[in-house]
């Protein structure tokens, strides 16, 4: 006997909160969500807008790139996992849980001085 398919519920309205649209976004993928009937196609004002922000975007990281460095750090093994886990139930990608650490501690070392 075939499983019965269990009907994936509409995605989070406007108000939602980050974690909201995460936790529905990692549980329900493009292709099950084009399935249940919940992707179209961006309208022309849609594909203007977003290739506006597309080009604001782009502009924003080669500014950044010439304004900043970067920082690489030697960790084991079980301590990047630690890492990656907990950055993972943040969800925040490492790098920017990393960043926000150092930048927390220098204020925190500002403030001491």
């Amino acid at each position: 006997m075939a499983k019965k398919k269990e009907k994936i519920p509409p995605p989070p309205g406007v108000g939602a909160s980050p974690e909201e649209l995460a936790a529905y976004f990692e549980k329900y993928g493009l292709e099950e969500l084009e399935v249940a009937g919940y992707v179209r196609n961006l309208t022309e004002d849609e594909e203007k807008d977003f290739e506006r922000l597309a080009e604001h975007c782009r502009a924003r990281v080669e500014e950044r790139k010439s304004t900043r460095t970067q920082l690489n750090l030697a960790m084991t093994v079980e301590q990047f996992e630690r890492f990656t886990k907990y950055a993972d139930r943040k969800h925040i990608p490492p790098s920017t849980l990393a960043r926000a650490w150092l930048l927390e501690r220098l204020d925190q070392e500002a403030k001491d001085a």
